[in-house]
């Protein structure tokens, strides 16, 4: 029994052998599988059919195929405008020779069942290969760098300009940027959801949208005149009055936003000759001097005296060594290398705008903002002498080169004084508040004589060679009176 059992199971497998064997051969008649330099019929990549083709023959169709792939346009839009490229300047290639390869080995390869199998899918149509496009990163990345980054938008603050002697805002608008990375990860995806050749695509490009600081409707409120202070100096030299303007001209139309910090010394620039200034007298370790940019105290005194009015927070101020001519004790504010400078902050909500004018012998700063101040209160500044320091007998210098009996008043006495200043609060004109602001201390300087003490030169019948030294001694002497300066006006 068991014998004819294993003789019947020998006898089914051995037909099923002959059927296969047989479909094989019929099949592959007609897919020409026995010729291993053709594709069998029926296989299809990318839906080109590349069935009984040689494997050069394939590559040069589907190689066509891909080009129209890599030739499919994108257009991008980006800020209104439309950049148009193509799969390949995105960094997309098609790996041909791949599947190509992958075709021309159905069929041909592995045992006979798997062959048939190959063989029965593709004669059934089943076989299509789908291309898978490969993507260059840093060219993609690259792209979306280079021709699109182009065309972002600046965001635009607005900003106060003096237009016709009025203050006006101008206009704002929006910062649109592309962000790389979104940007890249869409047009990968975009690619990869159309990777097949077809019409044109398109896309927008994503952008970071960045909101104006300060709009024109923001800036619009800061035109209110907050305070303002002006001073003369239709007295002094030209060489100083033109340092006054320098100065002013550089602080003309600054602006300070709420939180920062204005520092006179970096806004006027260095006091050199290249930036403008010239050699003007101005104090040094108790004494008038010659020095670039003398008088721009003057300016940094004018404008502390608007901020004062203005109510703006002083961050720092320093007094002269002594006293100036042209405000009352404890309004002034000196300036001096880097180490001495006025600064203000601006403590308010919104930007400040500062005008500045120097003509006609008059400088004046008006500082513009958003007033929240209330209408029936006013300020006023009261300077206080506490001490009057006397300057003390008067200091005599020998000067050698002088013949015996030259005396010259060299810098006139100065008083000193130690001075206090309040910040009187008024509402509906009555009183209320009286604050101190500063300390101030004004050294006191005695007065500088310069006496000759030369030996007298022996007489002589003859003209000799000391009588063009006294000639000379004549003309310095003359020279000396007509350089001297005791002004006090810095």
């Amino acid at each position: 029994m068991k014998k004819k059992v294993l003789l019947t199971t020998v006898f089914v497998l051995g037909c099923i052998v002959v059927m296969l064997l047989s479909g094989y051969m019929i099949y592959g008649a007609k897919t020409n599988f026995g010729d291993k330099s053709h594709i069998i019929k029926g296989v299809k990549i990318e839906g080109n059919d590349v069935g009984g083709l040689k494997e050069n023959a394939a590559l040069d169709k589907v190689s066509a195929y891909s080009d129209k792939i890599i030739d499919r346009q994108v257009n991008i839009e980006i800020n209104g405008q439309t950049v148009v490229a193509t799969f390949g300047a995105l960094g997309v290639s098609c790996d041909d020779a791949k599947y190509v390869e992958k075709a021309t080995l159905l069929g041909k390869t592995g045992n006979v069942f798997k062959r048939f199998s190959e063989i029965n899918k593709a004669a059934k149509g089943k076989i299509n290969y789908d291309i898978d496009v490969n993507f260059d990163d840093d060219k993609l990345v690259s792209f979306v760098e280079d021709r699109l980054s182009i065309f972002n938008k600046k965001v635009r603050n607005s900003r106060l300009k003096l237009i016709n002697g009025n203050l006006r805002a101008t206009k704002s608008s929006e910062g649109v940027f592309v962000d790389v990375d979104a940007t890249v990860e869409a047009l990968r995806k975009l690619i990869k959801e159309n990777s097949s050749a077809g019409d044109d695509l398109s896309i927008d490009a994503e952008v970071e949208i960045k909101k104006p600081k300060y709009t024109k409707n923001e800036l619009r409120k800061c035109t209110d005149l907050l305070g303002s202070f002006s001073t003369s100096y239709g007295s002094s030299s030209a060489d100083r009055a033109s340092n006054v303007q320098t100065a002013c001209k550089y602080i003309n139309g600054t602006v300070v936003y709420p939180g920062k910090t204005f520092s006179t010394i970096k806004t006027i620039k260095d006091r050199t000759v290249e930036n403008g200034y010239k050699v003007a007298a101005e104090y040094s370790s108790g004494m008038v001097v010659d020095g670039v940019g003398g008088g721009v105290c003057q300016v940094a005194t004018t404008l502390y005296n608007a901020v004062l009015f203005s109510e703006l927070k002083v961050v720092e101020r320093s007094p002269h060594s002594m006293v100036v001519a042209y405000v009352p004790h404890s309004r002034d504010a000196a300036i001096s290398g880097d180490y001495k400078d006025f600064k203000f902050k601006n403590n308010t909500k919104y930007p400040v705008y500062l005008v500045g004018s120097a003509s006609g012998g008059i400088l004046t700063f008006k500082i513009f903002g958003n007033d929240t101040r209330a209408s029936n209160r006013k300020i006023e500044f009261v300077s206080e002498d506490t001490e009057t320091l006397q300057p003390g007998d008067p200091v005599e210098k020998v000067d050698k080169t002088k013949p015996a009996g030259y005396r010259e008043v060299t810098q006139s006495a100065h008083i000193g004084y130690k001075s206090k200043l309040w910040k009187v609060i008024y509402v509906d004109g009555v009183e209320t508040k009286r604050v101190q602001v500063n300390d101030s201390k004004y050294n006191a300087e005695p007065e500088y004589i310069t006496v000759g003490k030369a030996a007298e030169a022996s007489p002589s019948p003859s003209p000799s060679p000391s009588d063009d030294s006294a000639k000379e001694d004549k003309k310095e002497n003359k020279k000396e009176n007509s350089d001297s300066d005791s002004s006090t006006d810095r």
